[in-house]
């Protein structure tokens, strides 16, 4: 997942801001629950907080 954003960020036109290193867990998340089929390639941490 990391190495995606990755991907994005450097692609993204120029202006546009918003991906940042601090989202990169919530939309990993998002990605999981939209196609869970995904869930064996793309790990996530257990969350610390509810």
């Amino acid at each position: 997942m990391k190495a995606l954003f990755e991907a994005l960020r450097w692609s993204r036109p120029v202006g546009v801001k918003g991906l940042n290193n601090n989202y990169t867990a919530l939309y990993a998340r998002r990605l999981l629950a939209a196609h869970p089929q995904w869930a064996s390639v793309i790990e996530v941490r257990r969350r610390r907080t509810p």
